[in-house]
């Protein structure tokens, strides 16, 4: 956060350009091990604001790359509204401040945890717990009747 003040301050002394804070989500981590990072409401406030909440959950036991490194301890938590908005996001685990930059982007520009989810990630990589979280929010929908009834159908067709 210093940083980013840091470079409002340059910005309008050097250049005498306007600088205002904004409303952007400013991301937290903590360098401990596991590193815990985190972006936007906790699940506790979200609940306070928000009727309702889904609670998208993602352990890295579960991530390939975490398998392979060995570092299969940690997990990540995502906060959304039922349709998908969201609201933060808690990661605990090895590069967890590096790991909750995309949800930093997608909350300041507005986008959907399905947009996290449409994405091509690179395997095999610990980035893939963002997309598996994200794909959680997906799965109700795809257990609906008329979904299923709907895919098999198309896929009839060839």
């Amino acid at each position: 956060m210093a940083n980013h003040h840091a470079g409002l301050v340059i910005r309008h002394a050097l250049f005498r350009l306007p600088v205002r804070l904004g409303r952007a989500p400013i991301p937290r981590v903590v360098y401990t091990v596991p590193e815990l990072a985190s972006v936007g409401l906790t699940e506790a406030q979200a609940r306070a604001g928000h009727a309702t909440v889904r609670i998208l959950r993602w352990t890295f036991a579960d991530n390939d790359r975490a398998r392979a490194e060995k570092a299969t301890e940690g997990h990540i938590k995502a906060i959304v509204t039922p349709r998908g908005r969201i609201l933060g996001c808690s990661i605990a685990g090895s590069h967890a401040g590096e790991l909750i930059m995309p949800w930093v982007l997608a909350m300041t520009q507005g986008l959907k945890v399905s947009d996290l989810a449409g994405l091509v990630y690179p395997y095999p990589t610990f980035s893939e717990v963002t997309k598996s979280a994200a794909v959680e929010f997906l799965k109700p929908s795809a257990q609906n009747p008329w979904v299923r009834r709907l895919v098999s159908f198309v896929s009839r067709l060839g």
